[in-house]
């Protein structure tokens, strides 16, 4: 049994017992910048008087942190060598440390590498957690007047949330290479993986068709590639048990040290349990009203309670999660951390930990946020449920240098100032200024961007209602059937169709090339940066010519016109499509209006 020493981060960070003055003091945070040359610039803050973490690691080798040595031993055994940043970022989450990492990239497969440490961090914060109670009960036998408080109310201690299947299956990779050698993975597989074929079956999936790949869609890039490869499939939860040298798959979530699942797989498990719990109130008769009140404040807390000890997040690709639903992932992170109600028959109050009982696991949980981008939603939610007293690693985000205009010169580029930025100002300030302006005949085939699918319903739903006006309009969604994206594609094209309104999702889902656009108009700014070069591109494709117009005006076609709607609250969007040092004149001009041209 190894030893845990004093100076080991795991020790310090869930055997120290905080002051509560420590949990109210919330305002006075103490922040420094940090910076290394593969994380960049880092904002460190904390309540804590401890010391800061130090960029970059002082350390170039892996056996130089407290990991188990099984663990170093099988890396070594590998051959593999941890680069600079996996070294910076490691020594981040080793020491128990909130990270929000806004560049996570397939350049270099930097996600790849992120992916790995943050495995090597979880497994060995559960076998440490492990072997600490096995050690612990070995000295109660010999000693029952001991008294250890090195346990939560259940067994779960790691939720892992990822947008895909694939991502599942590239987890438990790394699992497996920590876990196993390469000499005995071959003749023990069988022993020490548990259900691993079932594993393979429903996690498995074949690469992208690339048949597919031709003049009708953009799904050359490596980035579309690498998002959509293997199974997709986004409603699944996988309870996982680990040991020295074991895994054992589809655990119930009682008996799961890790939980990997998708927003929407673990709200329908949530959902269900309060279904449940609901129904079985409702049958209970003998049930008085006051207890039916109590029994109402405390639902999360019991049909959540396995969520209740979780002492480690790891959110990875919360920019795809983000494509998803993010209110289940809100609903989920919610309901964490929450006191149960009713004691399971493994539980034993006696080992559980002080602070645990104090209702104060939230500020010893840790959260490791991943994304491609950042965004004002992404930030705060992680200010939101980033509540470790340890303190938050905040990486600034990186933006272009020059940003996706410039190689876009072909075509006029008006980026236009609104004055508002709330959803509901922003749709009537469109409507009444904007829209009027485009619904004339010089702007047929005139594409709408929108990136959020209720600012798409409540514009289709004007259009639509509208009693004043006849509008000609189509819409793509991500809601779309194959059959409905082909009829609405050949509609636009062949025929006199004023507006096409397409959503974010859509694009991201599909990558369609729309042929017949003569003008774009974004609603607002796409998420993604390289999305506007590619909505732009499609400037670049046939379109037919009205001939009747060409004949009147002895003109072969119109000029194609880009249309980019933005408020200030739009900065960090203007960063990732025009490059910091263009945003930083557009928000500080007094005109509402820039154009880039191709002069």
């Amino acid at each position: 049994m190894e030893n845990i020493t004093k100076y080991d981060p795991f020790l310090s960070h869930f055997e120290t017992l905080i002051d509560e003055k420590q949990i109210n003091n919330k305002s006075s945070k103490n922040k420094i910048d940090l910076f290394s040359s593969s994380l960049g610039s880092c904002q460190f803050s904390s309540t804590s008087s401890d010391k800061p973490p130090i960029l970059p690691c002082p350390t170039s080798t892996i056996d130089s942190f407290s990991i188990k040595k099984s663990l170093i031993s099988n890396i070594e055994t590998s051959g593999s060598q941890l680069t600079p940043l996996q070294f910076d970022f490691f020594s981040l989450i080793h020491n128990y440390y909130d990270v929000y990492y806004p560049n996570r990239t397939n350049i270099n497969d930097v996600g790849e590498q992120l992916r790995f440490v943050i495995c090597l961090h979880l497994i060995n914060h559960v076998l440490k957690t492990r072997s600490r109670i096995l050690s612990h009960n070995a000295k109660l036998k010999e000693n029952p007047d001991l008294d250890y408080h090195d346990q939560g109310f259940t067994r779960p201690k790691v939720l892992i949330i990822v947008p895909f299947r694939e991502s599942v299956r590239r987890i438990i990779n790394c699992f497996e290479n920590l876990l196993l050698t390469m000499d005995d993975s071959e003749k023990n597989d069988q022993i020490q993986m548990s259900h691993r074929k079932r594993f393979k079956e429903e996690y498995g999936g074949e690469e992208i068709d690339n048949e597919n790949n031709d003049s009708k869609f953009q799904r050359t890039s490596n980035e579309y590639n690498e998002i959509f490869a293997g199974n997709i499939d986004d409603h699944f939860r996988l309870g996982i048990s680990v040991t020295r040298k074991s895994l054992k798959f589809f655990q119930s979530v009682y008996k799961s040290d890790f939980l990997i699942v998708s927003p929407v797989g673990l709200r329908t498990l949530l959902e269900k349990r309060h279904r449940k719990r609901k129904h079985k109130q409702s049958s209970d008769s003998s049930e008085s009203d006051s207890d039916n009140e109590n029994t109402n404040e405390n639902k999360a807390s019991s049909i959540a309670d396995f969520l209740s000890s979780i002492e480690c997040i790891y959110i990875d690709q919360l920019d795809i999660l983000s494509m998803q639903n993010l209110d289940h992932l809100f609903y989920i992170l919610e309901n964490l951390n929450c006191i149960p109600q009713q004691a399971t028959s493994s539980t034993d109050f006696s080992r559980i930990r002080h602070w645990s009982l104090n209702g104060w696991a939230r500020f010893y949980r840790q959260l490791i946020v991943l994304s491609s981008f950042t965004s004002p939603l992404f930030l705060s939610l992680f200010h939101r449920f980033s509540t470790n007293y340890s303190g938050q690693c905040l990486i600034q985000p990186s933006f272009p240098l020059n940003g996706y205009i410039r190689p876009l010169s072909t075509f006029n580029q008006l980026f236009q100032r609104i004055p508002v930025c709330d959803p509901t100002l922003r749709f009537n300030y469109f409507i009444e200024h904007i829209l009027p302006r485009f619904d004339t005949s010089a702007y047929e085939h005139t594409l709408i961007y929108l990136s959020s699918y209720f600012d798409f319903v409540r514009l289709k739903n004007y259009m639509r209602t509208e009693k004043h006006k006849q509008f000609n309009y189509l819409t793509l969604n991500e809601y779309s059937t194959k059959k409905q994206i082909l009829l609405a594609r050949n509609i636009f094209y062949h025929r006199q169709v004023r507006f096409l309104l397409m959503t974010e999702r859509f694009h991201f889902y599909h990558r369609y090339r729309i042929k017949g656009i003569r003008h774009i108009l974004f609603y607002d700014l796409p998420s993604y940066g390289h999305f506007y070069p590619e909505i732009v591109q499609f400037l670049t494709l046939p379109h037919v010519i009205d001939k009747k117009k060409t004949t009147q005006t002895n003109q072969t076609d119109e000029p194609s016109t880009c249309t980019a709607l933005y408020a200030k609250e739009d900065a960090l969007k203007l960063a990732y499509i025009l490059g910091q040092n263009a945003v930083t004149d557009l928000l500080n001009s007094e005109k509402n209006t820039h154009l880039f041209t191709n002069k």
